[in-house]
């Protein structure tokens, strides 16, 4: 009889424990790093006029300063980049249907997505994160395949019961002070975050050196990019790709890699680039977290650098297409 008392009150601590965690980690959060993605959304909606896009990675919304691009510009700047683990086609995908004749789109994905085929759609784990706090993201997401419910019963179901866990307990704890940056409301009206200005710089997150990628990933890399750069020349949209912000002991480490990326590119890729690689390196000290992540100072130096390059491009153009003046005598 005992042991029957015993295993009935060890259900009932189980299942008290369980309705605890239930109701601290609900996967929902208004202030969710992933659910800024609305706001971003909304912003392209509601701008007018031509604009300027910013598509990539975190390294967009750590180092571009969109009011510097909007000053020199003069045209309103949306950054739609979020985070590296969404993919090389997810910020393609949520411009598309928004695109407007007229647009500037800057196009700045991390090495480590255009060397990696796996990222192409992706992170799954990512991407259901993305779900649970926007689920208009799925319209945005490629079609998933009949393998993502064994991928999540053999992998994802676990990670996703740890992160419950894990932010029940801090939760109940009341510590809830990890990753203050990483927030919804550290993003600025652009789609900037700005959390991190003025911070002391924790260390770097470990990055290894980039492995030299295969070609047949580099052209399915660029195949990509080319495809995005004929569906907005369709649209009337001019794309310009940009090299992204690296670390020097990380660039150090991936130079071959990152040599190989830059030939594909000048080769193949149909999209014009803003700058070079070396263009973009910079010491550690100038990162927050991660080799991808700037500072303050040395985004906004970034950002001048790349807006004035779209306004010597734009001249340039317009030079091209200016029809030539009358001589004298009024002869072409």
């Amino acid at each position: 009889m005992s042991f029957v008392l015993r295993v009935m009150a060890f259900l009932v601590l189980q299942l008290g424990i369980g309705l605890v965690i239930h109701q601290h980690s609900s996967t929902e959060d208004s202030n969710h790093y992933l659910a800024v993605m609305r706001d971003k959304i909304r912003r392209i909606q509601r701008t007018p006029g031509e604009r300027v896009i910013i598509l990539g990675g975190s390294n967009t919304v750590f180092g571009m300063h969109s009011p510097v691009i909007e000053a020199n510009l003069e045209r309103p700047v949306v950054n739609l980049g979020l985070h590296i683990s969404l993919g090389l086609e997810f910020p393609m995908r949520c411009y598309l249907p928004h695109a407007r004749r007229g647009d500037i789109v800057v196009l700045c994905p991390e090495y480590h997505v255009l060397s990696d085929e796996s990222q192409l759609a992706g992170d799954p784990v990512v991407t259901n994160q993305l779900i649970e706090q926007w689920p208009k993201a799925k319209k945005y997401l490629p079609a998933k395949g009949d393998d993502n419910w064994k991928n999540f019963l053999d992998h994802d179901s676990v990670l996703l019961m740890h992160q419950w866990v894990h932010r029940s307990i801090k939760m109940i704890r009341g510590r809830d002070q990890v990753d203050k940056v990483y927030r919804r409301s550290s993003f600025n009206e652009h789609g900037d975050l700005v959390a991190h200005y003025g911070k002391p710089s924790p260390d770097l997150l470990p990055m290894a050196g980039l492995q030299v990628p295969d070609d047949h990933t580099l052209n399915k890399a660029i195949e990509t990019l080319n495809q995005f750069a004929s569906q907005c020349r369709d649209r009337g949209v001019v794309v310009y790709f940009a090299y992204p912000p690296f670390a020097r002991s990380t660039y150090d480490q991936s130079l071959a890699a990152i040599e190989k990326i830059q030939h594909y590119i000048t080769k193949d890729c149909a999209i014009p680039t803003l700058n070079h690689p070396a263009d973009n390196v910079h010491d550690d000290k100038c990162f927050f977290d991660s080799s991808y992540h700037l500072q303050a100072e040395a985004g906004q130096d970034q950002t001048t650098q790349i807006a004035d390059a779209i306004a010597r491009n734009l001249l340039l153009q317009h030079a091209q297409k200016r029809p030539e003046q009358p001589n004298a005598s009024g002869t072409f």
